[in-house]
């Protein structure tokens, strides 16, 4: 079956339901934003530790032309007034998942 073409929004809602499967495995309590406009895509709680984390989820792309062809494409926070309490993970379209480090 051959596969379809997915529009941007759809790409990022599937990378955000990735992202809570990742959550979740991980033994964490995932609370999904309602809203589609906000700095934060879903929170976290950890319920052994009390941590409770803010996350951004972003789709990794790669460039496919030039020089750097193949290296993966920076994305920008949608909100860096709060960058220093929103975590950000990446979903690649393999479905593999990275947390971002802060620098």
């Amino acid at each position: 079956m051959k596969k379809l073409q997915m529009s941007p929004s759809r790409i990022g809602t599937l990378s955000e339901k990735k992202a809570i499967c990742y959550f979740v495995e991980q033994g964490l309590d995932v609370f999904d934003s309602c809203q589609d406009t906000g700095p934060v895509d879903m929170i976290t709680f950890n319920p052994v530790t009390g941590e409770t984390k803010c996350w951004e989820v972003k789709s990794e792309n790669y460039r496919l032309t030039g020089p750097k062809k193949g290296t993966r494409i920076g994305r920008n926070r949608r909100n860096i007034k709060f960058t220093k309490i929103i975590h950000m993970i990446y979903v690649d379209k393999d479905g593999s998942i990275r947390e971002g480090v802060r620098k």
